[in-house]
C-alpha cells in the first residue's frame, strides 16, 4: 500500500479584510452601557416599576438575539 503524502504547506495568511479595532468596539459598548443606565435611571425617576423596565430589556434582547441567528 502506498504511502499518503503530506500535504502542501500553507504559503499564505489570508487576514479578514474589514477588522474593526477592539478599542473602537470598547467605545462603543461603553458608550451603549452608558446611555442604558441613564435611561434606566430616568425611567425609574419618572416612576416606571422596574418589572416594566426588565420585560422591555428582555424583549429587546430576544429580538436582537433572534435577528442574529435569522
Amino acid at each position: 500500500m502506498p504511502r499518503k503524502k503530506a500535504p502542501e504547506p500553507v504559503a499564505e495568511i489570508v487576514q479578514p479584510a474589514d477588522v474593526a479595532p477592539v478599542a473602537t468596539s470598547a467605545n462603543e459598548v461603553g458608550l451603549l452601557d452608558q446611555r442604558i443606565t441613564d435611561a434606566l435611571i430616568g425611567a425609574k425617576t419618572g416612576g416606571i416599576p422596574q418589572g416594566f423596565i426588565v420585560a422591555v430589556l428582555q424583549a429587546h434582547a430576544l429580538k436582537e438575539t433572534q435577528a442574529l441567528i435569522a
